[in-house]
């Protein structure tokens, strides 16, 4: 089964872009080259709408990787 992303309203767009990020902060605390310290403070340097957002999402990949 294919999807095709350009479809996607912009809203679902961005949220698929942020789940990114937050599996690859995840990766990168796994692998050693951050700490959860610094994937923190990038969090909440973002808006007040995505932190809460990018906290669950990075949490669930630390959990699963």
């Amino acid at each position: 089964m294919t999807y095709n992303l350009c479809l996607l309203p912009r809203a679902e767009k961005y949220l698929i872009q942020l789940e990114y990020e937050a599996s690859y902060w995840a990766y990168q605390i796994k692998k050693g080259k951050k700490t959860r310290d610094v994937v923190y403070s990038t969090i909440l340097s973002r808006s007040v709408s995505e932190q809460d957002f990018l906290k669950q999402k990075f949490e669930y990949y630390l959990s699963i990787m």
